[in-house]
């Protein structure tokens, strides 16, 4: 199969699910707006769902790729999770389709397939370094897998600012939600 007819497919698909939703975007189309007949659609992707799946799939392998790229060895846990939540903010505001495909994703029922695997998984790192650093006052000492819910949030949260706002240094920004984050786990 051609790879480059295959990701046209995916790429066209992410966006038509972006902008009407999985339910309210058939089959026919996609295969319309990416130039190919609705057979050859199938013939790559044998059902919607596989379709679906493959979109969150290529964007989870592409992601982590960046991640991974960005992520520098540090001195401290803080200077670590503090690039390691920069990387992901800036993977986030620099793919905006993906980003969004990936919120419709997660708030959906074909997520469902998904649900063995850790949420963060590509956070691993971020939550374990983050979980010895909260300070015993938090609830997330009790409840660890609101850590990761909280921080999940909180990152959504600060792309989707940046996305929708003129900010004039997103470094700055970044790294200050980053310090808010941060003084709210390690509270005193």
């Amino acid at each position: 199969m051609d790879e480059n007819k295959r990701k046209h497919i995916l790429f066209t698909a992410m966006k038509l699910f972006n902008e009407f939703g999985f339910h309210a975007t058939p089959t026919s189309k996609i295969a319309k707006k990416a130039k190919v007949s609705v057979g050859t659609l199938f013939n790559y992707f044998p059902t919607k769902e596989d379709l679906i799946h493959a979109i969150y799939g290529d964007i989870k392998y592409h992601s982590k790729s960046v991640f991974i790229n960005q992520i520098r060895d540090c001195q401290t846990s803080h200077d670590t999770m503090r690039n390691m939540w920069a990387a992901v903010i800036t993977w986030g505001i620099e793919n905006p389709e993906e980003f969004n495909y990936m919120e419709l994703f997660l708030h959906s029922p074909f997520k469902k397939m998904y649900l063995d695997e850790k949420k963060m998984e590509t956070f691993t790192k971020f939550r374990i370094s983050i979980l010895q650093s909260i300070s015993p006052k938090t609830i997330c000492v009790q409840y660890p897998e609101y850590s990761t819910v909280f921080i999940d949030n909180a990152l959504h949260a600060t792309i989707n600012f940046l996305l929708e706002n003129e900010i004039n240094d997103k470094g700055h920004f970044i790294n200050s939600s980053f310090e808010l984050l941060w003084n709210g786990f390690s509270q005193k």
